[in-house]
């Protein structure tokens, strides 16, 4: 299975038409991509108040701040394994 980052990674890859799993210098053509995608995720990771809301009234649970816990712990899974920095040789 595959993490967010990387899902995120190869879908700017391709944006690129890039074949993703095309190598380069003996890596993945995505892994170029992984600083514009830890970016992306980490620019999204703190939902607006409008999301927060859809959140709660899908959810149907009580106050919109813990959706928004719900939201970033959800986003910190997508970047497990990596740390407050895109990952190295990237």
């Amino acid at each position: 299975m595959t993490t967010g980052l990387e899902r995120v990674a190869r879908a700017l890859c391709e944006l690129d038409a890039h074949p993703p799993d095309a190598t380069m210098d003996g890596k993945p053509l995505w892994w170029d991509y992984l600083p514009e995608a830890w970016a992306a995720i980490m620019a999204l990771r703190e939902p607006d108040p409008g999301m927060v809301g859809a959140g709660a009234r899908k959810a149907g649970e009580g106050p919109s701040e813990d959706v928004g816990g719900i939201f970033r712990a959800m986003i910190d899974a997508a970047m497990e394994g990596h740390s407050g920095a895109p990952p190295a040789g990237a």
